[in-house]
């Protein structure tokens, strides 16, 4: 008996080494080679009970990326649609579990039709769910501020499917996919480059192998497992990305390439929210958040609704799992007006600000140009926050203003540009005023009345605070601070 026991759990090893091709292969692709030890690979459901479907349409387990540990998953569309059972759910509610306990970060890979309509049911009291969908389910939850948790979608995800993604803190989806739910009269789902602009997606990856590198390069922030760096290529030219002429917009991207390790810059959230930037990166080797305003959207990088969402969820994150945080400033202020109010603006610019409070990493925030209103507050903490910024910098073209200079002429020379004869003459009234203001508050009055802790050059950007990064080592709480806010 032992020996025809033996011979049937090797067979059945190589059709469950057989089945699911795709999703070993992705987990393949994103583990070190040989380091992958699955959880489940003979599960079946009731549905199988021959086995011809080993592992239930879902591949879980531990393995490594760049010797460091994580929890791994992959669904099987080729497998009964991808559909969730309460086997397959048990599989994930495992590896969740134990990601939870070592606090190793879980990366799941989705696509599928949500729950298995044509599975058995469970005999009373549990009738509609199985307790497994909510070990994920509140799994995931737990997770959340404690350790990365990634979803990479891959093809058209429904349902229970879509529930997961949401759950976790990044999602990445290649071209093509789709998100969307099923009843049993028809289909409804969106384009994940839709969601991509509404938040719901963080990053839209060519392929699927194009979603394993952009995941990996996630994971290498959170281990910081090489101190090694380059520098960036374009670190020569940032003292010419800023345009003389303060009309003139330029690129914030071009900002953050200069001042970051080469090729180390990964933006999440860039197809929402376009007047804010949020990215990972490293400097010197050492994981960073950088949150900037971005001059060149339609909005000048005034903070709007959707812009002050992304921000207070990105500082969440990076509070959470111990990356600081590098703000760059060039900020017109919130966005006001009948549309502003639509959007919720009153509800939602309190987030940046409270999430940016309750910050426990250093924080170095660097104005580059003009901050009016409220709004750098929104990047820094500064003025309204006991935590105010570790190191607070500014380049020599900067302007600070309780609002607009052009706007506050228009009360302070009211009367004068009232009087004018001309538009042109009153346009001149109006624009001599602003510059008085502007010199008044230049870099170097900044500097000499101590309004920043230092007006620097910006070549002078990069080793300052990397020089700061070293006197404060990463420290991760041995509690979870927070959960971050689902999307």
């Amino acid at each position: 008996m032992e020996d025809k026991s033996r011979e049937e759990i090797i067979e059945a090893r190589k059709l469950a080494q057989a089945s699911s091709i795709d999703a070993r292969n992705a987990i393949y692709s994103i583990c070190d080679t040989g380091s992958f030890d699955e959880y489940g690979a003979l599960a079946t459901t009731d549905s199988d009970s021959d086995g011809s479907y080993y592992s239930d349409g879902l591949i879980c387990g531990i393995g490594n990326v760049n010797n460091e540990s994580i929890a791994i998953a992959a669904y099987d569309r080729a497998i009964h649609n991808g559909t969730q059972t309460d086997r397959n759910m048990r599989k994930l509610a495992k590896v969740i579990y134990l990601a939870q306990k070592n606090r190793w970060p879980l990366v799941i890979f989705l696509e599928g039709d949500g729950a298995r309509r044509d599975e058995p049911l469970l005999p009373p009291p549990i009738i509609n769910y199985t307790r497994a969908r909510w070990d994920v389910l509140e799994g995931l939850t737990e997770l959340s501020g404690w350790v990365p948790t990634i979803s990479i979608i891959t093809g058209d995800t429904h349902d229970g499917h879509a529930a997961i993604a949401f759950l976790t803190d990044l999602v990445i989806a290649t071209k093509g996919s789709s998100i969307g739910s099923i009843n049993s009269k028809h289909v409804t789902s969106r384009p994940v480059e839709d969601l991509g602009k509404r938040g719901e997606v963080d990053v839209i990856a060519e392929d699927t192998e194009d979603a394993i590198m952009t995941c990996k390069s996630l994971l290498s922030l959170w281990n910081e497992s090489s101190s090694e760096f380059e520098e960036p290529d374009e670190a020569i030219a940032i003292n010419n990305i800023v345009p003389p002429n303060r009309r003139r917009q330029y690129d914030m991207r071009k900002v953050i390439n200069a001042f970051a390790d080469k090729s180390s810059v990964l933006e999440v959230g860039g197809s929402w929210g376009s007047s804010m930037i949020t990215a990972f990166a490293k400097l010197h080797g050492r994981a960073i958040g950088i949150i900037a305003n971005q001059p060149m959207s339609a909005r000048a990088g005034a903070i709007d609704s959707a812009a002050a969402d992304k921000a207070s969820r990105f500082v969440e994150s990076c509070d959470s799992y111990g990356f600081p945080l590098v703000s760059f400033i060039d900020n017109p202020g919130y966005m006001v007006g009948p549309e502003a109010e639509a959007e919720g603006m009153a509800r939602h610019h309190a987030r940046p600000l409270a999430a940016l409070h309750h910050r426990n990493v250093p924080l170095y925030s660097v104005q580059i140009r003009k901050a009016y209103g409220l709004g750098p507050y929104a990047m820094s903490g500064f003025g309204t926050s006991r935590h105010v910024p570790d190191l607070r910098l500014a380049w020599p073209s900067v302007e600070s203003a309780g609002m607009s200079l052009e706007g506050a002429a228009y009360l302070v020379k009211r009367k004068e540009i009232k009087a004018a004869s001309t538009p042109h003459e009153a346009r001149e009234i109006r624009d001599l005023y602003a510059e008085e203001m502007r010199d008044a508050s230049s870099g170097l009055n900044a500097g000499r009345t101590f309004s920043f802790d230092d007006i620097i050059l910006p070549e002078e950007t990069r080793p300052r605070i990397a020089r700061h990064l070293k006197r404060t080592p990463r420290k991760l709480s041995s509690k979870k601070i927070r959960p971050i806010d689902p999307k």
